[in-house]
């Protein structure tokens, strides 16, 4: 009898467990939205009608050091980015779902959602003379997403803003998400990049790109600045390693 009881008693816990893991919340047991900073390096193409991230789209997300939060745990992978089409001539609202997505967690993605316009006006655009800190934001045919500044006379940087959510597949919970694209150019200067893009041409240039959960947004500026990402990978070169991870990853995958 007393074995029967004990076999009874066991029966009874485990079935309670499976029902309570049954009925607990989708949330409890699926992966949770991620929160944080998230910093990635890359390459990108900017022309009229695109800017094009290239090497099979392929980011880099930067070391320990560089992320915050939950983010933390996707230091040192991989992920994709997708294209963004119809700037630098164009900004505003935009659907671009799995527009960033992560190698070491499919379930978590981001999507594009509103490409801001640039805020330094186009004053700059017509200074003739290349001069450090010049700024500049085109706005013909409409206002431009690209903020360029000359660093020097020969060189500048571009940058542009979005919004969009972070998406867990999972659980279908979302969290807004705010990011900034940093594109040094070391051998170019603002006017010249004008006058390649307006030409019909292209300029292509590695990035830092820079992304923010609303609740990291509400606690101070994000960290690091994006020069301090792209020193943390001095003595490598950046198109090498992406080119060298994108052959490794479509070797693992043929």
């Amino acid at each position: 009898m007393y074995s029967v009881n004990v076999k009874f008693t066991k029966h009874i816990l485990v079935t309670g467990f499976i029902l309570a893991a049954i009925l607990q919340p989708a949330t409890a047991r699926a992966d949770e939205i991620v929160v944080g900073v998230l910093n990635v390096v890359g390459t990108a193409t900017i022309s009229l009608a695109s800017i094009d991230f290239i090497g099979n789209e392929l980011i880099l997300i930067g070391p320990n050091s560089a992320q915050q939060g939950g983010f933390t745990a996707l230091a040192g992978t991989t992920g994709s980015i997708g294209n963004i089409v119809n700037p630098p001539d164009a900004s505003g609202p935009l659907n671009v779902p799995d527009f960033i997505a992560f190698a070491a967690d499919p379930n978590i993605s981001i999507t594009l959602a509103y490409l801001y316009a640039g805020t330094d006006g186009s004053a700059g655009c017509a200074a003739s003379a290349p001069a450090a800190g010049q700024l500049c934001t085109p706005d013909t045919p409409v206002q431009s997403p690209l903020d360029l500044q000359n660093t020097g006379a020969t060189s500048a940087t571009a940058s542009f803003d979005i919004f969009g959510t972070e998406v867990d597949s999972t659980t279908g919970d979302t969290i807004p998400v705010s990011g900034i694209f940093t594109m040094p150019f070391a051998n170019k200067n603002l006017q010249e990049i004008l006058g390649i893009i307006d030409g019909g041409g292209s300029v292509t240039t590695p990035f830092v790109a820079q992304f923010a959960t609303s609740v990291e947004n509400s606690s101070g500026p994000l960290v690091p600045e994006p020069s301090t990402l792209l020193q943390s990978l001095s003595g490598l070169d950046l198109l090498a390693l992406l080119k060298r991870r994108s052959s490794r990853l479509a070797a693992m995958t043929a």
